[in-house]
């Protein structure tokens, strides 16, 4: 099993933010100096649960400061938020500074806040990803000598008269994933031939979520190769809290988690006017709303022993990549930093032994 860093702090307001950025950089550079192979950058706007907002950025910013063999994992892109065309330039232009260390995974996303902020509709966020992404493609295979492509989403239109620029430095073009929770997105992404990201399930249920996975690109045509080396990049992501002992570690779970909830249900009353906020419930599976269930599928806490054995139960199931967020709760860089040093010292060396 190999490990990525997945990055996402929140942040309480503007006096916190320069600060929280400056972790997160650190906490990457520090990650993968110790061996951590991965580094994963989400997208999320105006909302608090993500400080740096672009995740193409941010990356760009970090793909000359960490070792050269540095996969980069956008974790996610959410189409409905971009013009498709300056989406695929960014794809396309990352993949070259990353020197195709690059996987770039989409999903529908569905933060009211962020779709109000940025004037899109979250009651058509699914159908506009996928029609978003058949735009992209259309647009990345476009060649100058092909005839204008016209395109058109529920929001923009446009004329693509020459092509896409830059090319990508990968042959064919960057490595896209899909971030799904549910059986209908898994088998969809293996007809794609994508990555597949996922999160917040227990291990028994990722075994299934990974073997209908497997079946799905065999039955598609994939060789073994192939698969392998999807599975290789493919990603579940944990929230991981570790400290001396399991009740330490737990106690302080349950202390971010309330923190988390009472931001979460703050967000959620400002978008009683917006359509379709009710989902908002649960944006990923399961929300530290429901303490419990968040631990049991959205967590691992516990002493490095304690962590280090729920991990391994991923791995024993086939998991080959997990990306782990270490700085969950509006910690401090001190609380963050501790989860962080005590993965790297106790734990990494055990699984991954690279």
């Amino acid at each position: 099993m190999h490990f990525s860093i997945y990055l996402n702090p929140q942040t309480r307001g503007p006096e916190e933010d320069v600060a929280i950025i400056d972790t997160t950089i650190e906490q990457a550079l520090r990650a993968t100096e110790a061996g951590v192979r991965g580094i994963a950058l989400t997208e999320h706007h105006f909302s608090g649960y993500n400080t740096y907002g672009s995740n193409f950025l941010l990356a760009a910013n970090l793909a000359p400061q960490v070792p050269a063999e540095t996969m980069f994992l956008l974790a996610c892109a959410v189409p409905p938020l971009h013009n498709p065309l300056r989406l695929a330039q960014e794809c396309n232009l990352l993949d070259v500074l990353t020197k195709g260390r690059l996987i770039v995974a989409f999903a529908a996303g569905g933060s009211p806040v962020e779709y109000a902020g940025l004037g899109r509709d979250p009651s058509v966020r699914h159908e506009q990803m996928l029609h978003n992404l058949d735009v992209l493609e259309r647009a990345l295979a476009k060649q100058p000598s092909d005839p204008p492509y016209e395109w058109e989403t529920a929001f923009e239109h446009g004329s693509l008269r020459t092509r896409i620029m830059p090319a990508a430095y990968t042959p064919g073009g960057p490595r896209f994933a899909r971030a799904t929770q549910n059986d209908e997105g898994v088998v969809w992404t293996a007809r794609k031939g994508w990555y597949l990201f996922t999160a917040r399930e227990t291990a028994d249920a990722m075994a299934d979520r990974l073997a209908l996975y497997t079946r799905t690109l065999a039955e598609s045509g994939h060789d073994q190769a192939s698969i392998d080396r999807l599975l290789d990049w493919s990603l579940v992501q944990k929230q991981v809290i570790i400290r001396d002992t399991d009740e330490e570690a737990m106690a302080f779970a349950l202390e971010r988690m309330e923190e988390m909830a009472s931001h979460q249900r703050k967000n959620f009353s400002m978008t009683g006017d917006i359509k379709d906020a009710k989902h908002l419930k649960s944006v990923v599976g399961v929300s530290p709303q429901n303490p419990q269930e968040f631990l049991d599928k959205a967590m691992i806490v516990g002493s490095p022993d304690t962590v280090q054995k729920g991990l391994r139960s991923f791995a024993d199931v086939g998991v080959r990549h997990m990306s782990l967020l270490f700085n969950f709760g509006f910690m401090t860089p001190a609380e963050s930093g501790r989860s962080l040093d005590l993965f790297l010292a106790e734990v990494l060396p055990a699984l991954d032994p690279r």
